[in-house]
């Protein structure tokens, strides 16, 4: 009798089991589809805007309402799977008042798979305005995963603008730091590797579509997916069971996800995965650069101990992406990645402490237990202080084995399988740079090499005379390999390469209807300004040359420098038209500012008037014509303090300068190349400009250079590379401190001039970052690097693909270089002091001979038929092989026991740390025998004159070099060069 009831028992739950699943086959569901009312207050393309209502018995309504953002690929109602579990009933019963950005299903909306990552910044600031129209209070913009990627971007967007606070669930700010055990550089090579190896199937990927997410995620946490089948399998008689666990099952069996639209998805790779501007700044929406740095709003993130998916590392990442944020708090939760926000977890923690924060910030109770403060690079909470531990009460939805963690549960083994996962690669990683040893940055160093600097260097080495590379040709380059990589920032505007290489067709139609042809020379005096950039490419790719002029020349002087650089024509900008056209008698064009119609003295043309698209080309038109041979470009000092000089550079010099840099400084396009000086000046186009260009990456142009924008546009921009120039870097070290000051994304100094006592102080303030020094001559090929950085001070060693660099011996007293009895050269012996000159002959620059000065080139100096240019600096080389500067021809101070370097004396008298800013001169000594005495003229540190300081840091030099007077100013003057 018992076996029979057993059996009878066995059929009724087969028949159960058999009736509901042939209703779930049929109807797929066994209860109507769940949702909390809610109303659509607005609708279009991108997004609708819900507003839920309150659920019965809620708490009295607080004053500021919730705007909650869901991530991509996840649907919105990951804040409202189940009644039970729900983060729109549990906000609701607080008084909260809960809005939401619904994306939809792209999938299944019209255009929906061709929406980018700003149309859903866009979107969701726009929902900001909404809320705070409809509520009369700033809003609590709240997301999720990636959805708090997007509040952050768009209270950076906003630059907080109506936004009460910002609150984040996981939400990973610093992509590079989510490999647990992997040290960032590593990340970043192999993050970068990986984006060049997926890029064809990338841009033919109309998305990623939400069933492969789902699957992937079920896939990945295969053991949990079997068990969960069991035990569906084993309750399926269970009608009431299944009802309660068949919203969670549905949303994780696939209706919970939804497509990843193919740009969004790209750009999401290319800017906050490879690029990392989350964490840098920098990241473009609509054409405007943005950086979490201008988030003001107080900010509140949750980070899950467990989670695998948004790492704490990688979450924490806020911290040093906000330095203006003074109000940032975090809540650790014991909670897996989807636990922040679904789960026991969830409903114990993260939504009561978020009620909490709103009351607090509306001025209705206290701050949060919860709550820990983060200062500027505040330690991190240990896990004994996570939330979950603050509250140990029974909750009353902990019952029934907490089925209600089924969903966190769901999640738990794909946690467990994606921490074994990156454990494996973080150990076997670690495993490949302990074998290495010491030799780990070398090893990174090399694979830099290989991707980055050997391309290069053997592009270098394979330039000959009729080599074609130009300005213009490398921008028509990249512009068809790269069209919508940004390419220069200005004043918080981005343009790609595809908008500068068409901004630049159009002004050169605009100069052949202007009568410019190739080979004649067009001066070009503008600001530092895109204009400026655009006049020099366009005048390269029609084969003319640009004449590059200061600005700030002189009205005394312009008709000479006009005069040397034998102009066809000038291009200026508005600014510069009437003082222009009384130097200057030919045609004066006007490039930049308002499209409107300008008054314009006779004989100026206003190209911005032209239709380009009416110019019709010339039959003689062939762009991009220039030679590594040619004359590319020449630049004309602005003659304030002595009389203007003329410098010319070819193709192949120019080329020498961008890539010589760009390989030295390992540039891609994950960098941000900052230039704060002048465009008509070699450094800024030569090295600045030329090296962003050739690598790939983005150019910043300065607003202005002072210490105060400089940080600001470095962080808004994500500047990564800063070129500089002489004493620079002294005004940013000698600013007054400022919080967060090292919270930047600047990995390396470069430029030259930049001496020892300042190298450390920049380092020690501002670190880590890396410190570039080289050398450049401007009219010859010579570059010289110290890549290493490893010798404070030095300018390295030549460039690989450079001509040969000889320091010649010589003779300060006879003011000449030094010659063997056959009449040449001699090397300086190790550490002495001698004259720098570059080898013209041999292949490789041999055409540039005709653009330089003959007084500064030699013939049959060390060998009969070679050809030897003189830089006119004075270096040494030392026993490892290293170059070091000395001083300048001509600085050099002729005391009556001994030569003297300017040099030397200005580095002594900065490291006394009694001086901001000096110049060491050679004044006439009191025995009229032509001898002289070594002087100073300093601006005192902190407005302080300490002789003190000075005197015990003097008494390292020989007595004979020991400045015998110094002279106090409030100011020295400084070279567009600094």
């Amino acid at each position: 009798r018992r076996r029979q009831v057993r059996w009878s028992k066995r059929l009724r739950r087969f028949g159960m089991a058999w009736q509901n699943a042939l209703e779930i086959i049929r109807a797929g569901r066994l209860t109507a589809p769940y949702g909390h009312p809610f109303e659509v207050v607005h609708e279009e393309r991108v997004y609708r805007l819900r507003h839920y209502a309150a659920p019965t018995g809620a708490a009295t309504a607080l004053p500021s309402a919730v705007l909650l953002v869901p991530p991509l690929m996840v649907a919105s109602e990951i804040y409202d799977v189940a009644p039970d579990i729900s983060a729109v009933v549990a906000l609701g019963r607080a008084g909260v008042d809960v809005w939401l950005v619904d994306f939809g299903a792209p999938e299944r909306e019209e255009g929906g798979m061709s929406r980018t990552l700003d149309d859903h910044v866009r979107a969701v600031s726009e929902a900001v305005d909404r809320v705070r129209d409809a509520t009369g209070h700033d809003v609590h913009l709240a997301g999720y995963s990636q959805g708090g990627m997007f509040a952050y971007q768009v209270a950076a967007f906003r630059k907080a603008t109506g936004l009460a606070s910002v609150i984040t669930f996981g939400s990973p700010v610093d992509l590079h730091r989510s490999l647990r055990g992997v040290r960032q550089d590593i990340t970043e090579r192999v993050v970068g590797a990986l984006r060049a190896t997926i890029e064809p199937a990338l841009q033919r990927t109309r998305g990623l579509p939400g069933f492969l997410t789902s699957t992937g995620f079920r896939v990945l946490s295969a053991r949990k997916e079997i068990g969960q089948l069991v035990d569906f399998v084993s309750k399926l008689h269970d009608r009431q069971a299944l009802e309660k666990r068949e919203a969670k099952r549905l949303f994780l069996r696939g209706e919970g996800f939804v497509a990843w639209p193919g740009p969004a998805l790209r750009k999401f790779i290319d800017e906050v995965i490879v690029s990392n501007r989350m964490s840098s700044g920098g990241f473009v929406i609509d054409g405007h650069t943005v950086t979490l740095a201008d988030i003001t709003c107080p900010i509140l993130y949750f980070v899950g101990e467990r989670d695998d998916m948004a790492r704490p590392a990688a979450v924490r990442g806020i911290r040093r992406a906000t330095p203006a944020c003074t109000e940032l708090y975090e809540v650790p939760v014991k909670a897996g990645h989807f636990g922040l926000v679904v789960g026991s977890s969830a409903l114990r923690v993260t939504w009561p402490t978020v009620v909490d924060w709103v009351r607090w910030l509306d001025h209705l109770g206290d701050r949060p237990a919860a709550l820990i403060p983060v200062g500027d690079d505040g330690p991190v909470p240990p896990a004994a202080t996570t939330a979950g531990d603050l509250d140990t009460g029974d909750h009353p939805l902990d019952d029934d084995d907490h089925e209600d963690d089924d969903y966190d549960g769901a999640f738990g083994e794909l946690q467990f399988d994606l921490e074994l996962a990156q454990d494996i690669v973080g150990k076997a990683a670690r495993a490949v740079w302990d074998r290495v040893g010491d030799a780990s940055d070398d090893l990174g160093d090399y694979l830099d090499n290989l991707r980055w600097q050997l391309p290069r260097l053997s592009r270098l080495r394979r330039l000959r005379d009729d080599t074609r590379i130009s300005v213009g040709a490398t921008l028509a380059e990249q512009a068809a390999e790269i069209p919508d990589r940004t390419f220069f920032l200005w004043r918080g505007r981005a343009f790609t390469y595809a908008d500068a290489n068409r901004r630049v067709e159009a002004v050169v139609r605009g100069l052949i209807s202007c009568g410019v042809r190739p080979g004649q020379r067009i001066g070009v005096m503008m600001g530092s300004r895109p204009s400026h950039l655009t006049a020099v490419t366009a005048l390269s790719r029609l084969g003319a040359v640009a004449v590059l002029l200061s600005p700030i020349t002189p009205d005394r002087v312009l008709p000479r420098a006009i005069e040397l650089g034998e102009l066809d024509a000038l291009i200026v900008d508005p600014e510069e038209v009437e003082r222009s056209r009384r130097a200057f008698a030919g045609p004066v064009l006007v490039l930049g500012g308002a499209n409107d119609a300008r008054a314009l003295p006779a004989g100026v043309v206003d190209m911005e008037r032209i239709d380009a698209d009416a110019v019709a080309l010339p039959g003689w038109y062939r762009p991009d014509p220039g030679r590594a041979r040619d004359l590319a470009m020449v630049f004309v000092t602005a003659g304030r303090y002595g009389a203007p000089r003329a410098s010319r550079v070819t193709n192949r010099r120019w080329a020498f300068s961008a890539l010589g840099a760009a390989a030295t400084c390992t540039l891609s396009s994950r960098d941000t190349v900052y230039c704060c000086l002048p465009l008509h000046h070699p450094a800024g186009q030569l090295v600045a400009a030329g090296s962003a260009l050739v690598g790939g990456a983005r150019l910043a142009l300065a607003s202005k250079f002072e210490p105060a924008t400089f940080w600001q546009e470095v962080r808004s921009y994500g500047v990564t590379v800063v070129f500089y120039a002489g004493e620079m870097c002294r005004a940013l070290v000698d600013a007054p401190h400022e919080q967060g000051e090292k919270n930047h994304p600047v990995r390396l100094f470069a430029g030259s001039g930049m001496r020892v006592d300042l190298w450390r102080r920049l380092v020690d303030r501002f670190g880590p970052v890396g410190v570039l020094e080289f050398y450049a001559s401007t009219e010859a090929s010579a570059v010289l690097a110290n890549a290493s950085g490893e010798k404070l001070g030095a300018l390295g060693r030549p460039l690989p693909g450079s001509p040969d660099l000889v320091v010649a011996g010589y003779d300060f007293d006879a003011d000449d270089l030094i010659r063997d009895r056959n009449g040449r050269l001699v090397h300086a012996r190790i550490d002495e002091p001698g004259m720098l000159v570059a080898r013209l002959d041999g292949g490789r620059g041999v055409a540039d001979i005709a653009h330089i000065d003959p007084r500064r080139i030699l013939r049959d100096a060390f060998g009969p038929g070679d050809t030897w240019f003189v830089t006119g600096d004075l270096l040494r080389v030392d026993g490892g092989g290293d170059f070091w500067f000395v001083d300048r021809h001509g600085e050099m101070i002729r005391t009556a026991d001994g030569w003297v370097a300017s040099q030397r004396l200005e580095d002594t008298l900065y490291v006394s740390g009694a001086v901001a800013l000096c110049i060491a001169v050679g004044v006439a000594g009191p025995g009229g025998d032509g001898h002289e005495v070594p002087a100073a003229a300093l601006v005192a540190a902190d407005g302080r004159f300490d002789l003190d300081a000075i005197a015990r840091a003097v008494v390292s030099l020989p007595e004979h070099a020991i400045p015998q007077r110094l002279r106090r100013v409030d100011e020295l003057p400084m070279t567009e060069g600094y």
